[in-house]
């Protein structure tokens, strides 16, 4: 079954609707919508990595170019604004052993790419549950996504960010390689569009060097280039 139609189902089934009000709104039978609730049913690639991001990360992105993934996101609409951090958890399922090796990104889509990551380290379903809520507890919530989307929008920001100068480094650095391995290779062009407004928007956080950054940005596109929001500590 197509992936994108996969991530419907699960997008109508944790906004509560019910099996036959899903296979209505996606032209699907209820055995095939109660196959994917189940777990039965998967994307292409069936095995490969499950993947979700933070409600509300469509906010921070350009899906001009990616219209089928915009309604993937229950957080599209909300008021709160966006500020350029994305979250992605993923999971890759083992054929050899129950536990899946679990590995996230936290991405600055606007300026940075690759904020943190974490290696892969095995879970059980259970822990994994549980670890997928704290992951996203400072978020609204998160959505099941396809592992195309997750790949495009990590990959994505990191090449963004490194065309003005910006590398993950040290610890990130070999955590960002490792935890990589799980989502594999993309497929084509990214149809993301990154940045705000066309440009490099910089928001620092606490472990940011704002100077640094402005120093690297103004050596890049240029005074004019790009755009910031910094707060220096007294």
């Amino acid at each position: 079954m197509d992936e994108l139609l996969v991530a419907r189902v699960r997008l109508l089934d944790q906004q509560g609707r019910s099996v036959k009000a899903i296979a209505r709104a996606l032209g699907m039978g209820a055995a095939d919508v109660v196959g994917v609730l189940n777990g039965a049913v998967s994307g292409p690639g069936r095995g490969g990595p499950r993947c979700w991001v933070n409600a509300g990360w469509s906010r921070s992105v350009d899906l001009e170019g990616a219209p089928q993934w915009a309604g993937l996101d229950p957080g599209a609409s909300d008021a709160q604004e966006a500020r350029g951090l994305v979250a992605v958890l993923v999971a890759a399922d083992s054929t050899r052993s129950t536990k899946a090796r679990v590995a996230g990104f936290l991405l600055d889509v606007w300026c940075l790419g690759v904020k943190n990551a974490l290696a892969p380290e095995p879970m059980s379903e259970s822990r994994l549950a549980g670890h997928r809520g704290l992951y996203f507890s400072a978020y609204e919530g998160h959505v099941q996504v396809p592992a195309d989307l997750a790949r495009a929008l990590v990959f994505g920001a990191a090449a963004y960010a490194r065309g003005f100068g910006f590398e993950p480094e040290g610890e990130v650095a070999e955590e960002f390689a490792q935890a990589a391995v799980l989502l594999g290779e993309p497929a084509g062009p990214n149809p993301i569009g990154f940045g705000r407004d066309g440009r490099p928007f910089f928001v620092n956080g606490p472990y940011d060097d704002p100077e640094a950054v402005l120093r690297t940005l103004r050596r890049a596109v240029g005074d004019d280039g790009f755009h910031f929001e910094v707060a220096f500590p007294e």
